[in-house]
């Protein structure tokens, strides 16, 4: 208790000593509103503050603490504070006409992550799917992002407020995870690390700011110059700090620890912010456009703001926004004259010089283009010299095979991420490397075996290609990289699947061959039964049709003669069904006896015409009959011919309500005695889905199983049809709209007589 008090008491005793030394001096007094409580990822401001950067640029800062509840944004806007620290999120608030504007990222990776107990079944990030995630309002964007990019559901993400800030609702399963700081909770579960599962958005391509030192469009327009010196002087302390962590790390538990770190945990931090920031590799608050274009790119598939946002007002530019004195505005355009007149004189040299400017500018767009690229590829990209030394490897390798960047390169590649059982010898490589320049296609693509630095064997495709300066000189090879570790696994499961494959095959043809030969049998004996059945089912209903022709001619009143007709409609439907289950009997069992008698096509078609038209007009409708035949004659079974195209004609009658059906038929000679009928059936009448269409000549399928009921039907005449004409030789067909009508055509091969 008391510790907390002295702690308390040197934070404040500090900011009032800031104070008043700004208010002796006359220094510009200005604050920074921090999202958290003091800690050492703040160390920039504190560094800035102690080394007297602000003070040499003569401000006098406050440093003001945050909590749970500040929201840092609205305390900028507000006039509360001149300066702020948010989130990558900041561009969603210039989207939404927040007038905030970015002065640098003082972390070039964004700090935020989930932590999950394994003991509660989480193992990987898709078992997080409708299980509470806590999240508080600075991670909440980003790890939404995260999650979705790696493959959850939307209605199965279940994001909660995250209501305190230690580990206790995790270990006690009442959140699958929740939102930590990759520089804070880790050093937490230091020592039982392998119980917890860690997850970054970087790994699913998420890979955002962290820490935007921000201010208003506002402040930059009224105090451009404030502005600058204040940036300038905490990215100082940011460097500073990152480079004597001890030094700074004893100053926060000194004047800033609120929280009661340990120097270790402040070590801990420090250590991660540097892997955060890179400092070795990347200028302290550098933002590359590119990045912010991803990072628009992510909340815009959240739908939070549209991609095509223009990022570049958003971006803090020095040069663009400092406004030049008048002195140095005439002194621009008298040089602008002598510069006028001294290129009239020598346009020869201007011209020499433009286009070596115009070349200089291409080469840096084109090298920014290249560095933006290899930021922000996620693959493993390597370079090689010609004696297969590591000379680039960015950051997706790092990750990949767990070295740093300056442990690789400078050494060869062979025992650093090529297993030595893979290349005995720097000979082999260099055989390897010279054949990459023989024959460029035939390495261009290789699969081979890496190991990491903690000693796991992993699968990686490579592909190469041969770097060569304009002279055509071989500089090395370029090298870039895919994990297939997983993906060979599976690749090697299934060729031990494969082994045991035939063995299984050959059992399951053997067990399909006796259920084949038993539903052979079966099927025979259905056939004959059927066949039997209907047989003796046609013959009650042939004297019942008699005695309905007897009925028929004897006096009746209207009455008796509308049962008589009812009754005989039925007595017509029982005997087409009879029909249709004999039918069924010949697809079932595969057999259809085709006869081979002389017919004239002509003759057949207009007998079929004559009861087709009988048949329309009796239901109101009209028949149209278009042939174009001649009076060939032909060897073939005239009953099935007639029997397919009546299913046709039937099938037209039932299911057209009011209109037409036309008949058309045509024949097409071939060399060599043959001649193709061609059949086709039309109708206005309720048409088909076109989903539906191909079922529809399969046995007891229709268009619509309710147009069963609607028109009655088995599905069993167009099953039929089909049979008759691949009996034949010929292929069957439709065409239809939904509401306007069909067109169902068959084509029969036939052979001429006499060859005419």
């Amino acid at each position: 208790m008391m510790s907390g008090v002295l702690r308390f008491f040197r934070c404040w005793l500090a900011i009032v000593c800031v104070g008043w030394a700004g208010t002796v001096l006359g220094l510009e007094r200005v604050s920074v509103q921090l999202p958290w409580k003091h800690q050492f990822e703040f160390a920039a401001f504190y560094a800035a503050e102690a080394k007297g950067y602000y003070r040499d640029a003569g401000l006098a800062v406050d440093i003001l603490e945050g909590d749970p509840g500040v929201d840092t944004v609205s305390t900028v806007l507000s006039g509360k504070a001149d300066f702020g620290i948010g989130t990558s999120s900041l561009v969603i608030d210039r989207h939404q006409g927040k007038p905030v504007v970015a002065l640098a990222a003082l972390m070039q990776h964004s700090p935020v992550g989930l932590l999950a107990r394994r003991a509660h079944g989480i193992n990987s990030v898709s078992d997080l799917a409708d299980r509470p995630v806590a999240v508080d309002v600075h991670s909440s964007n980003e790890i939404e992002a995260y999650l979705k990019a790696s493959g959850l559901p939307a209605n199965r993400l279940k994001l909660v407020p995250q209501t305190d800030w230690t580990l206790a609702s995790v270990d006690r399963g009442e959140h699958a995870a929740k939102a930590v700081y990759l520089s804070n909770e880790p050093f937490l579960i230091s020592g039982r690390e392998h119980e917890y599962l860690l997850l970054t958005p970087r790994s699913a391509g998420i890979d955002l700011f962290g820490n935007i030192l921000f201010t208003t469009e506002s402040m930059l327009g009224k105090r451009p110059e404030l502005v600058r010196a204040f940036r300038e002087a905490t990215l100082k302390g940011l460097v500073y700090a990152l480079d004597h962590s001890d030094e700074i790390a004893q100053l926060v538990i000194e004047r800033y620890n609120t929280q009661g770190k340990s120097l270790e945990h402040l070590r801990f931090e420090a250590e991660q912010i540097r892997e955060l920031t890179r400092p070795d590799i990347v200028e302290a608050g550098y933002m590359n456009p590119g990045r912010w274009r991803h990072v628009v790119a992510v909340y815009a598939s959240q739908k939070l703001m549209p991609g095509d946002f223009d990022v570049e007002p958003f971006l803090y530019a020095p040069d663009r926004r400092q406004a030049l004195p008048a002195w140095l505005l005439w002194s621009m355009a008298i040089t602008l004259a002598l510069l006028v007149c001294a290129l009239l004189v020598a346009v020869r040299m201007r011209r020499i010089n433009f286009a070596l400017q115009r070349e200089a500018g291409e080469r840096q767009r084109a090298e920014r283009k290249y560095r933006e690229l290899v930021e922000n590829a996620n693959v493993i990209i390597l370079r090689l010299s010609p004696s297969g030394v590591v000379t680039y490897f960015n950051e997706v390798a790092e990750r990949v095979f767990g070295f740093r960047a300056d442990e690789v390169i400078g050494r060869p590649i062979i025992e650093t991420i090529v297993p030595a059982s893979e290349s005995v010898t720097e000979r082999d490589l260099a055989r390897v490397i010279s054949a990459i320049l023989d024959d460029p296609e035939a390495y261009a693509e290789n699969e081979n075996e890496n190991v990491t630095r903690d000693g796991r064997r992993i699968w990686v495709r490579w592909f190469n290609r041969a770097i060569l300066s304009r002279d055509e000189r071989f500089e090395g090879v370029l090298c870039i990289g895919h994990d297939i570790t997983e993906q060979h696994g599976l690749e090697i499961e299934l060729a031990q699947y494969r082994d045991h494959l035939e063995e299984q095959v050959n059992e399951r043809t053997r067990e399909l061959s006796l259920a084949r030969e038993a539903a052979e049998r079966l099927s025979e004996v259905k056939s004959r039964f059927l066949t039997n059945m209907s047989h003796e089912m046609r013959t009650p209903l042939h004297q019942i049709n008699g005695l309905l022709q007897i009925f028929k001619r004897q006096e009746m009143t209207a009455k008796q003669t509308q049962l008589l007709e009812r009754l005989q409609a039925a007595t017509q439907g029982l005997t087409r069904t009879i029909d249709a289950i004999l039918e069924m009997s010949w697809i079932d069992s595969g057999r259809l006896a085709l006869k081979r008698q002389v017919f004239a096509l002509q003759v057949l078609i207009d007998e079929i015409a004559g009861m087709a038209a009988e048949q329309a007009s009796v239901k109101g409708l009209e028949f149209v009959c278009d042939t174009h035949l001649t009076d060939t004659q032909v060897v073939g079974d005239p009953v099935l011919i007639r029997r397919a195209i009546a299913n046709y004609i039937d099938n037209a009658m039932r299911f057209t309500p009011n209109g037409r059906i036309t008949l058309r038929a045509n024949a097409e000679l071939f060399p060599g005695g043959e001649l193709e009928l061609r059949l086709e059936v039309e109708d206005t009448g309720v048409g088909i889905a076109a989903e539906d269409i191909d079922r529809l000549f399969s046995i007891f399928e229709q268009g619509d199983n309710s147009q069963s009921r609607l028109y009655s039907g088995l599905g069993v005449g167009l099953a039929m049809t089909r049979q008759i004409a691949l009996a034949m030789g010929g292929k069957v067909g439709c065409r239809s709209v939904l509401g306007e009508g069909s067109v169902f055509w068959l084509t029969f091969r036939l052979a001429r007589v006499g060859g005419q």
